[in-house]
């Protein structure tokens, strides 16, 4: 995500967001900030796949194998993660992540396919695996201050099961 800190502006975004080729190098960069791993072993080693054009098909740009004697793996930047076998072009999905990072209080699924041409349930399942993608939809544990109310734990006097506690030292109204 900290390759995406650099886009200011929409103008920005249409630029670093310009073709396939570009977005699959940007989200190599940010899955794979050390170098690649591969997805199925860990290994630490690969090599890009180029494909041969003796009359059948290329292999596709960003395809990489697993150099692990024990794994031989293919694998892609998508591989193992809601993107993967996506129809939809990279540059949408990076255009949709940095609109919803972007946005303070969240992006509606139908503002989201209006700002992409896309149709809403797509923008919603598109939204969800984002959120599920950058770790938006982690639940929250322990005692949570939320402006001037506290969720978590028990009051005192109650049973735990209420779910409602007064932070140590707060007096009681």
């Amino acid at each position: 995500l900290a390759a995406l800190s650099d886009i200011r502006t929409v103008e920005d975004m249409i630029e670093a967001f310009r073709d396939e080729d570009h977005c699959r190098r940007l989200l190599e960069s940010m899955v794979w900030p050390n170098g690649r791993i591969c997805p199925s072993c860990g290994y630490r080693h690969s090599i890009a796949i180029a494909g041969r054009d003796m009359g059948k098909r290329r292999a596709r740009p960003g395809l990489y194998q697993c150099s692990n004697g024990d794994c031989w793996f293919q694998f892609t930047v998508t591989t193992h993660t809601p993107l993967h076998s996506t129809k939809l072009p990279l540059r949408v999905w990076l255009k949709a992540m940095w609109l919803i990072l972007q946005s303070d209080k969240g992006m509606s699924s139908v503002r989201l396919a209006e700002n992409l041409g896309v149709s809403q349930p797509t923008a919603w399942r598109m939204g969800h695996a984002l959120r599920l993608m950058v770790g938006l939809d982690r639940q929250l544990e322990g005692v949570v201050e939320f402006d001037e109310f506290y969720f978590g734990g028990s009051l005192v006097g109650m049973p735990a099961t209420e779910g409602w506690s007064r932070p140590e030292g707060k007096a009681q109204d």
